[in-house]
């Protein structure tokens, strides 16, 4: 998050910066491009224009603005006016951008100036493809509406994988633990199943494994342990999640691929942190030998680079229609809004024949719901009835985690405070040899160097407690049965009071799923922050306009590469 204003004279890169917490939404629309361009030269060149004001420079649209509205609901249940929203923090173009509808409110220079600022690829794309915020966490990415989806689906897959192979690596490490001559009996007999018409089946180790069974001389069967088993009687090929095997007749090779641990950002198989040529990893061999490539989250940056506008977009050949999006950085946590987006030209006969700046596009359609989470709450845990004193858990959202403390509160006293953070105390610098200064010297960990941890934690609620009080009421549905609980009174203004129930079993529905998402979160494991400029998956950011320069296909070249040391063929 910026920590000064940016500018054109500063831009976001260069503005000084820190680790924060914003909520972001982004709002994405798809306009038909091709119809505008034919609209355009209909208007200015076409044959019901008189030849003397037929202008080509006319018939060019240029793009003048991306207007997004929100709506946010009322505590009765209402929805508010269309209020606009404004362009993001970091877009250094903001005031240029600024809306302008009439001729006479234009800056010096009026629509002349205007088109030419416009009519520019650098500034189109700022336009129409803003750029997001650097998000540090290393486990979130940006991506416009349409495919986030499909990265949240990718990274769900990629964890699924990633847990099913450390309990792989972890029974093979029980395996190893066990004794030599266990090892071996199974290893015998396993080799003693396994053989047959002169030929050992192997056991291929690591990811994907499979088992390769001999038949008698008639023909060979092959049993993956995962994947889906082709026709095995004719050992027909079949696919695992690894890539392509094939098994044939009595006399005839069977190609098999092998497997290591899949890499951290799902490109290149390795081999001890190093690439192995010779181990084919998620790619796996197909039926001709070519590669089977598994989707990894490096096909979502890819879909990306080829929807971003870059210079040498020419927009009057786009025949797709083009993805433009827009952010709002100012909702606030726990408000619920929904939104509308629509594009604008500039009229280029705009001064001459009338003062409309821009020639607008119709509104979206009006977006779902759209809920911002809260980052704070609290949860009445306990009580301690002879000392009036409530115990309450404050969880807060901070730096992209959920951290929880808990206070006992006494009536008058406000719920929750700041804290320093365990990670922050002071630790005794080590001297040689493992002995430490018998003088006081200390240092301070930089918890944003390590896994991004606060030093202070500011768990304040800004809520008083005023008193508990015991509630008698009835539950069950049609099979009423009483109930004796405490509730816990407090409040933010000391004019309007509010309860909570005291203890889990008592809290409503959305309180408890509340508290259960939060312990969810907290088991996850805390990962270093991303460096600016940095991407899930280990790729880098490209500067704008380099996202055809991608390195993408270079992968499938170095694996085509592999292939031929493997196999001997293209």
């Amino acid at each position: 998050v910026p920590t000064q204003e940016v500018t054109d004279e500063v831009g976001y890169d260069k503005a000084s910066h820190e680790p924060n917490d914003i909520d972001l939404v982004t709002v994405a629309g798809k306009f038909d491009v091709a119809g505008l361009y034919e609209r355009f030269e209909e208007s200015f060149l076409g044959l019901d224009v008189a030849p003397e004001l037929r202008d080509p420079c006319l018939a060019r649209p240029v793009w003048a603005a991306v207007q997004t509205e929100r709506q946010e609901l009322l505590e009765d249940g209402s929805w508010s006016d269309w209020q606009a929203v404004p362009r993001s923090r970091i877009d250094h173009r903001k005031r240029m951008f600024v809306i302008i509808e009439k001729v006479e409110d234009l800056p010096p220079g009026g629509m002349k100036v205007r088109l030419l600022q416009f009519d520019d690829p650098e500034v189109r794309m700022d336009l129409l493809q803003p750029q997001a915020y650097q998000i540090a966490s290393a486990n979130e990415e940006w991506f416009p509406p349409p495919l986030h989806e499909k990265y949240e689906k990718q990274r769900a897959k990629d964890k699924q994988q990633e847990q099913r192979e450390a309990r792989e690596q972890k029974q093979r490490e029980k395996e190893q633990q066990q004794p030599t001559n266990l090892r071996a009996e199974r290893r015998s007999r396993t080799s003693g199943t396994r053989s047959g018409s002169g030929r050992a089946g192997g056991v291929y180790e690591g990811y994907g494994r499979m088992d390769a069974l001999s038949g008698g001389s008639g023909g060979s069967e092959l049993r993956p342990r995962r994947g889906r088993p082709g026709d095995s009687r004719t050992g027909s090929g079949y696919m695992t999640d690894m890539g392509y095997g094939t098994g044939r007749g009595s006399g005839t090779d069977r190609r098999r691929a092998t497997s290591g641990r899949r890499p951290t950002d799902g490109r290149y198989p390795t081999r001890g942190g190093e690439f192995d040529p010779y181990d084919i990893g998620r790619e796996g061999l197909m039926r001709d030998g070519t590669l089977a490539r598994q989707p990894s989250i490096n096909d979502v940056y890819y879909e990306f680079d080829q929807i971003k506008l870059n210079y040498r977009t020419d927009l009057a050949k786009l025949r797709e229609p083009l993805l433009f999006w827009a952010h709002d950085d100012t909702v606030v946590p726990g408000k619920i809004y929904r939104y509308r987006i629509r594009l604008g030209v500039f009229n280029p006969t705009a001064g001459s024949k009338n003062n409309q700046v821009i020639l607008w596009s119709e509104h979206s359609d009006v977006t779902e719901t759209i809920k911002i989470p809260g980052r704070m709450y609290f949860f009445a845990t306990g009580i301690k009835e002879d000392a009036k004193r409530v115990k309450v858990q404050v969880a807060r959202y901070v730096l992209g985690h959920w951290y929880s403390k808990d206070f006992e509160v006494e009536r008058g006293e406000a719920i929750g405070s700041v804290v320093e953070s365990e990670t922050a105390r002071p630790e005794p610098i080590g001297m040689p040899g493992g002995r430490f200064s018998t003088r006081s010297t200390y240092t301070f960990r930089r918890p944003e160097d390590e896994l991004g941890e606060p030093e202070v934690i500011d768990y304040s609620t800004e809520a008083v407690l005023v008193d508990s009080a015991l509630v008698n009421d009835w539950t069950g549905g049609r099979n009423l049965r009483p109930r004796n609980y405490h509730e816990m009174l407090y409040s933010f203004d000391g004019a309007y009071i509010e309860h909570m129930p005291i203890g889990p079993r008592y809290w409503p529905a959305e309180l408890s799923a509340a508290s259960q998402d939060i312990k969810r979160l907290q088991r996850e494991p805390k990962e270093p922050l991303r460096a600016w400029n940095s991407q899930v998956g280990g790729r880098v950011r490209r500067p704008a306009g380099m996202e055809g320069y991608d390195d993408y296909d270079d992968e499938y070249y170095m694996m085509e590469e592999m292939m031929m040391e493997r196999t001997g063929r293209y």
